[in-house]
C-alpha cells in the first residue's frame, strides 16, 4: 500500500471514529454520564486528548489493514479486523469499569456500542483501501 493510500485511510478512519465517538458519547449515552457518574469525569475535557486518542486509534486500524492488504484481502478480513480491534477495546472497557464506578449498564453499552464502531472502522477501511491482489483461496478447495 502506498502513502497516498494509508494517508487516506488514516483519515478515514479518523473521520469515522470521530464521527461515532460524538454519536455515542455525546448524542446517544451523554444524558447517562450526567446524573449517575458525571463525578468521576473531569468538568473541563480536554479536546486534545480525545483527538489525539482518536487519531492514534485511527492509526493502529490503518496500519494493521495495510499490512494486512499486502497479502490480498476480502472483506471479511476488513470484518475481522474489526472484530479483534473490538475485542481490545472491549478489554479497555472492562478495565476502566474494574478500576473506576462504572455502572454495569453502561459498560454493557460501550461494550456494544464500541464493537460496532470497530467493525464499522474495519469496513470503511476496506471500502476507502481496497487491496489491489485477491483475496487468497482459503476454501481448501
Amino acid at each position: 500500500m502506498n502513502p497516498k493510500r494509508i494517508l487516506i485511510g488514516l483519515i478515514a478512519a479518523f473521520v469515522v471514529i470521530s464521527a461515532t465517538d460524538y454519536i455515542i458519547h455525546q448524542v446517544l449515552l451523554g444524558s447517562t454520564y450526567e446524573p449517575g457518574i458525571g463525578t468521576i469525569w473531569r468538568q473541563d475535557i480536554p479536546m486534545s486528548g480525545i483527538l489525539i486518542s482518536e487519531l492514534l486509534l485511527a492509526l493502529a486500524f490503518t496500519m494493521l489493514w495495510a499490512r494486512i492488504s499486502l497479502g490480498g484481502a476480502g472483506i471479511q478480513c476488513a470484518i475481522a479486523l474489526g472484530v479483534f480491534m473490538g475485542i481490545a477495546h472491549i478489554a479497555y472497557d472492562v478495565m476502566h469499569h474494574a478500576v473506576q464506578p462504572i455502572p454495569e449498564g453502561l459498560l454493557i453499552k460501550w461494550i456494544i456500542f464500541g464493537f460496532i464502531q470497530s467493525v464499522l472502522v474495519g469496513l470503511v477501511l476496506f471500502v476507502v483501501n481496497k487491496p489491489t491482489k485477491p483475496a487468497p483461496d482459503i476454501s481448501g478447495n
